[in-house]
């Protein structure tokens, strides 16, 4: 299972304290297979599918060499990195698909551990950390964004500001599924805006749950950057290709 990392940062002992309260008074299930009395279980855990340690230095896609993918060295991303902790599949798809929309929030707390330790590992220096916005209808729909769930905890575990309005959806998009690499990246051109209150000068850690095409990472990496960010990385829980995303 994963290490809670709560060494030095009290805000983020108190949330996995408060998390931890309420696993006591309403006893979770396995957000992957559905066992009892675990949010996240050992068998889930050995089920889980990194992403190969050889990936794109750039998009984070896997590579059988070290370097850079084909597409990044043809047109560099807007971002500096993107990493991705495992691949959308088995447990991890079904966490997620309960996270997004069965209303499972308990996973962000869980989920984001492996997130945290995937930061640590990397020489990223940012400032703040926010998630990939949704439009005010879905979240009105859904009560919540599954990407804020999961970029809280990171943004406390890390020790750093979170700033959930730093990016803005402006545009109501259709849903990304069933669409090719292309259409995705029409579907949310100019999709978002950045608040240059909050981002200019400022090194920005966006958070998402899957990423697939990378068009949504784009497109917010260059708002941010329209907005006077400094610099931009990105991390997602899964990593999913066009085939398997529901």
């Amino acid at each position: 299972m994963f290490a809670s990392g709560n060494a030095g940062r009290p805000a983020y002992g108190l949330y996995q304290l408060a998390w931890a309260g309420l696993d006591w008074l309403y006893p979770p299930s396995c957000g992957g297979c559905g066992k009892s009395y675990t949010r996240w279980c050992v068998s889930c855990q050995d089920q889980v599918q990194r992403i190969h340690e050889i990936v794109c230095d750039a998009c984070g896609k896997p590579l059988t060499t070290p370097g850079k993918c084909p597409d990044c060295l043809t047109t560099p991303p807007p971002y500096m990195a993107l990493r991705s902790w495992a691949k959308y599949s088995g447990p991890v798809r079904e966490a997620i698909l309960n996270l997004k929309y069965k209303g499972d929030i308990s996973l962000g707390e869980v989920l984001s551990r492996p997130l945290i330790e995937l930061v640590n590992q990397m020489s990223w220096r940012f400032d703040l950390v926010t998630p990939v916005p949704i439009s005010l209808a879905r979240k009105k729909a859904r009560g919540y964004n599954q990407a804020s769930i999961l970029a809280l905890p990171i943004a406390l575990g890390c020790a750093l500001t979170y700033q959930p309005s730093s990016l803005v959806k402006v545009k109501n998009t259709p849903s990304q599924v069933g669409l090719t690499a292309a259409q995705r990246r029409e579907n949310v051109r100019q999709a978002f805006q950045a608040r240059p209150e909050i981002v200019r000068g400022r090194s920005v850690l966006v958070v998402d749950d899957v990423i697939t095409s990378g068009a949504t990472m784009l497109a917010c990496a260059e708002a941010l950057l329209r907005a006077g960010a400094l610099q931009v990385y990105g991390l997602t829980l899964a990593r999913a290709t066009l085939e398997n995303v529901v």
